[in-house]
């Protein structure tokens, strides 16, 4: 039953065009000495003329006419034309002309319809591919601007191309998880990845003395060092409040902003604890974190995946959210194939 409701949306035109020749079949023989079945054949040739324009329809009226037409010779006691020849042929020729016409018009409007749809079509493929293109421009001009921290400090290298794509493994393994997988949208993954480079945007703030000091940082250094948080989120801040509505720019505040609170509130610059912090900035810190433990930095050198495993497990619920630490566990032989794959994760 199912397959034949299927079949009969998909196929509703023709069904509905061999239904009323049907129909017009079934008057003539039910209803004798009735011509009226007549004004059925114009409905199918109006119907082809809307779906198969006038190439068609003009052909399929020319045919209607000529089945009435043998129709009356061969039962001409059913059928009861006009009295006389003349009349009869006046009927039927001006029947016919109207039945043409009717077809001729509606296929007219189809073939003006269809003209219609393929610009409309040629003009949606290149909003699309304007809106990649200014996607594409997006993306680099925020990863340009990003790179501005980064730049300072050569031994960095490809942090943040690292720190975006591990987002993005933890982001998807957390919208498996309800309620999340409701929150976590394709677009919320895609402006993630994208602002997750600006977490470090507030370093540009940084004097190099101590950006760049390859011994352990003094107390009061540290302290200028976390400063970087709120001039990147100020910043960010700035540019969201000139754009109407929520746009990745949210996400790029709450990162820069939040990245180094702690799940035990214990973090910088606010203290916020647990939920309080946004989850963008969550799945930021552990991916962070992981890429800082395994990179070289100018104070010291990176270890192991293993060893970065093993602190972030060990601060799961302390320093990281459980949750997200649980995620970026899951896809750890994703992160491993990517790692035997030469991605410079």
């Amino acid at each position: 039953m199912a397959k034949i409701v299927l079949f009969l949306r998909e196929n509703f035109e023709k069904v509905f065009i061999l239904a009323s020749i049907i129909m017009a079949g079934l008057i003539t023989c039910f209803a004798p000495n009735n011509i009226s079945f007549l004004n059925f054949f114009f409905l199918p040739v109006i119907l082809a003329g809307y779906y198969v324009g006038i190439r068609l329809s003009v052909p399929g009226a020319v045919f209607c006419i000529c089945a009435v037409v043998f129709y009356a010779a061969v039962s001409p006691a059913q059928y009861q034309p006009p009295r006389g020849v003349g009349q009869t042929a006046l009927f039927v020729l001006t029947w016919g002309c109207f039945l043409v016409l009717a077809g001729a018009l509606v296929g007219n409007q189809q073939k003006k319809i269809e003209r219609e749809r393929t610009r409309f079509r040629r003009l949606n493929a290149e909003i699309l591919e304007a809106n990649e293109r200014l996607k594409k421009a997006r993306t680099e001009t925020v990863t340009g601007l990003a790179t501005l921290s980064e730049c300072r400090d050569h031994s960095t290298g490809l942090h943040l191309e690292r720190v975006s794509l591990l987002c993005r493994l933890i982001a998807e393994e957390l919208r498996c998880i309800p309620p999340l997988d409701s929150y976590i949208t394709d677009d919320y993954v895609e402006d993630l990845v994208l602002s997750s480079v600006l977490h470090d945007i507030g370093k540009v703030g940084i004097p190099d003395s101590i950006l760049l000091k390859p011994d352990k940082l003094t107390c009061d250094e540290f302290e200028t060092v976390k400063e970087h948080t709120t001039v990147g989120g100020d910043a960010l801040e700035i540019i969201e409040k000139r754009l109407e509505g929520r746009s990745f720019f949210t996400l790029g505040k709450q990162i820069a902003y939040f990245h180094h609170e702690r799940w035990d509130g214990t973090g910088y610059p606010r203290g916020l604890s647990g939920e309080d912090i946004p989850l963008s900035a969550r799945i930021v810190a552990v991916a962070d974190a992981y890429d800082a433990i395994t990179s070289d930095r100018v104070y010291r050198a990176g270890t192991y995946h293993e060893e970065a495993m093993r602190r972030i497990k060990e601060n799961r619920g302390t320093q990281f959210d459980p949750l997200v630490v649980d995620a970026f566990i899951a896809s750890e032989n994703r992160v491993i194939h990517l790692l035997k794959a030469g991605q410079n994760i």
